[in-house]
């Protein structure tokens, strides 16, 4: 179930980005399948999506 999640969730962040939902699901399954094989791969992933969601916050807050 977190699987699923977390690859919806990094889809939702690079399809928006990018405007294409495809490339944004491909890349969320990559990243979901890296995050669930090891625990380095989910330090990774996870401080990813961490940092660029307080780089989007901050961002927007100077805006």
């Amino acid at each position: 179930m977190l699987k699923s999640i977390a690859g919806a969730v990094v889809g939702e962040v690079i399809g928006r980005k990018r405007g294409n939902g495809l490339l944004g699901a491909g890349i969320g399954l990559v990243a979901t399948r890296i995050a669930t094989r090891s625990i380095p791969g989910l330090l990774l992933v996870g401080g990813a999506i961490a940092a660029k969601t307080i780089y989007d916050k901050r961002k927007e807050r100077k805006s």
